[in-house]
């Protein structure tokens, strides 16, 4: 497998996946055990957690590594002592998949050509997340029959249809909305990336006043 070049900022991990025959799960603990030692050599590496298969899923191994940054990471990712590793450990494990993340939201935005930053990821989900929150509650305060609920038991009806509408509606139109920003090209102005987050700020402060206005 190619190493692909991992996007550098904050905190980062990956996900590794091997399918590994029953009969060499001891020469697989054995390599992982090499992997993991010749990572920790390598500044910003936290740590590995290794998951063996599970009930149906027999032959895959699922083995996190974190590092303090994705400068770290992707030194170690690149290096030419985990190539050689990898190399070795293919005489062991049949498949091998990396998934790489960072901060959790870019499910979200996987559909862009390049990982935006966790910034506009953030703005992006705010200018997503509040209006959804809002119109919930406002809905859900709005039924009377609703009151016969607990308010742990509101609050998880309420923060399932937020993941829902998020999931399948709300955030993939935000992000087709700001793609211009989110994805800028060689051709998009020099300011776009000002003038896409004073937007989004306009676009909050206008609801916030919009939502404060509403009894």
């Amino acid at each position: 497998m190619s190493n692909q070049q991992l996007d550098k900022s904050s905190s980062a991990s990956y996900v590794i996946e091997h399918e590994v025959d029953k009969s060499k799960e001891a020469e697989f603990r054995e390599w992982q055990s090499n992997i993991r030692e010749a990572a920790s050599q390598f500044t910003g590496y936290v740590g590995t957690d290794v998951c063996p298969p599970v009930e149906g899923d027999y032959n895959k191994w699922y083995v996190i590594v974190h590092f303090d940054s994705s400068d770290h990471l992707t030194h170690w990712v690149e290096s030419e002592i985990r190539r050689d590793l990898i190399e070795v450990g293919k005489k062991v494990f049949s498949t091998y998949k990396i998934t790489h993340f960072k901060t959790g939201l870019e499910r979200w935005f996987i559909k862009q050509k390049a990982q935006p930053p966790a910034w506009k990821q953030i703005l992006a989900t705010l200018l997503g997340l509040y209006p959804t929150v809002m119109i919930l509650t406002l809905g859900q305060s709005s039924i009377s029959w609703m009151s016969v609920f607990s308010l742990a038991d509101s609050m998880l009806l309420s923060n399932l249809a937020s993941c829902c509408l998020l999931t399948w509606l709300v955030m993939p139109f935000v992000a087709k909305l700001l793609k211009p920003w989110l994805e800028p090209t060689d051709s998009s102005p020099v300011n776009i990336h000002w003038i896409g987050t004073l937007l989004i700020l306009i676009a909050l402060v206008f609801m916030r006043s919009i939502f404060n206005a509403v009894k």
